[in-house]
């Protein structure tokens, strides 16, 4: 067994990783800045920040492997994907770690938004830095669709993407396919998965009603420009690479339970 050290392990798939490798045997230790709630049995947490370089050459200390999941969703916060990269990956080099594993996003390359843009800049410092890399392309999370049809039907609407289809998979099966990636006998440059079928967005809003009971009205709306193009094309989908086998209507009856 490993010694894994989990960045971002206090985030939606860092934490479900967090607890495959834990579950599966492994040595882990969380990085953040702020100690966790709650941690799995025998798992540690050390106190660290990607942005400062503040604890992370100790946090990998005797570590075999790094699973990344980091997430920088604002404009202040986007430089944990950039500068954060640079600094995880030059400590992970001098500390003689064998593996990374990064989290990524399905279709990441194929339109220019600046959280995307981010991305894109991360996967090419980790691939260059000359530890093995494996980069794990995920479609969105089931909780991603939810919180976006739970925020809007505040307001009475559910928003349906003319055209839009998403394959989105539980975060627990993201935390699958992350330890599955640190625990493989060879590393892979990068693989995909995706939830076990696309689905319309205006199929996910009815469903969200059906499983809620929401009064919400499903509303059809165009997106122009590179974004509609890019989500109508289907370039954000991998059905191919199905890799989830729980699908959305299952997670969000379970998640309510």
């Amino acid at each position: 067994m490993s010694t894994v050290l989990v960045v971002g392990g206090t985030g939606t798939a860092g934490s479900a990783a967090v607890s495959e490798l834990a579950a599966r045997g492994h040595t882990v230790r969380v990085l953040s800045r702020h100690a966790p709630v709650d941690l799995p049995a025998g798992v540690t947490h050390t106190p660290g920040d990607l942005t400062t370089g503040t604890g992370v050459s100790e946090a990998l200390t005797g570590v075999d492997v790094v699973v990344s999941a980091v997430n920088g969703q604002t404009r202040a916060t986007r430089p944990v994907f950039t500068e954060g990269a640079r600094t995880l990956t030059a400590a992970a080099r001098e500390a003689g770690v064998r593996r990374l594993v990064l989290l990524s996003i399905v279709g990441v390359d194929e339109v220019t938004f600046g959280y995307y843009q981010a991305l894109v800049e991360q996967e090419r410092i980790f691939a260059a830095c000359g530890v093995d890399t494996t980069v794990v392309r995920c479609t969105q999370f089931h909780s991603l669709v939810r919180s976006v049809f739970a925020t809007t039907a505040r307001f009475g609407v559910l928003p349906a993407v003319r055209g839009a289809r998403f394959q989105s998979i539980a975060p627990a099966e993201v935390g699958r396919a992350l330890a599955d990636a640190a625990s493989a006998r060879s590393p892979g440059a990068r693989i995909e998965i995706g939830g076990p079928e696309p689905e319309s967005m205006r199929d996910l809003a009815n469903t969200w009603k059906r499983v809620t009971g929401s009064r919400a009205v499903v509303v059809p709306l165009p997106v122009p420009g590179a974004a509609g193009r890019f989500l109508r094309e289907g370039r954000n989908l991998t059905p191919e690479n199905r890799y989830g086998t729980v699908t959305f209507e299952e997670w969000l009856a379970d998640s309510r339970g």
